[in-house]
């Protein structure tokens, strides 16, 4: 997946040190440094708190394919964290357009407080399988198979899986900070 790399060539092309991304990240330098050399994986919360400090979308960390017009489904990035049980496909190719696709996948009854975002965004959401609760602006909603959503990103409190089936969902973020 090579994240360590992309973190280390990231932070040193705007010219961070370990300490400074530290100090903007959260984490401490001595972790960072592990992330770097692929001694450690780091979370899915330490992920997206690196790629926030880093000013750019998760994806880019962990994205090993070329740019261009098609994902192939054999070739798309994918990531899964074990410590949210969740993980997510990328359905478009790069960064460089007003939006972003993904598959989420979460394992039964997973559950994800939704982090703040380096960007206002626009999210739809179209749940494949499972059954999801989500909290939008502190309001529930209970989507099956078939329901969508589209809100402002910076109104989402949480979301998660409450059936004893993956909860997938395809979902598009405008624009791509994730």
């Amino acid at each position: 997946m090579n994240i360590g790399k992309k973190v280390n060539e990231r932070r040193k092309e705007i010219g961070l040190s370990l300490r400074e991304l530290g100090d903007l990240s959260g984490l401490t330098a001595g972790f960072l440094s592990q992330i770097e050399n692929d001694q450690v994986s780091p979370s899915l919360n330490s992920l997206q708190s690196i790629a926030a400090a880093l000013k750019v979308p998760m994806f880019y960390l962990i994205n090993n394919t070329p740019g261009g017009l098609v994902v192939k489904a054999n070739e798309r990035p994918k990531v899964f964290f074990p410590d949210s049980n969740m993980g997510y496909d990328l359905l478009t190719p790069d960064f460089s357009r007003q939006m972003m696709a993904m598959i989420i996948r979460m394992k039964p009854f997973a559950k994800r407080i939704a982090m703040t975002l380096s960007k206002s965004t626009e999210q739809w959401m179209h749940i494949i399988s499972g059954v999801m609760q989500i909290t939008v602006s502190e309001q529930k909603y209970i989507l099956d198979p078939g329901d969508t959503i589209y809100f402002d990103g910076d109104l989402l409190n949480e979301f998660g899986s409450i059936s004893d089936e993956e909860l997938v969902i395809i979902c598009s973020i405008t624009p791509p900070v994730f």
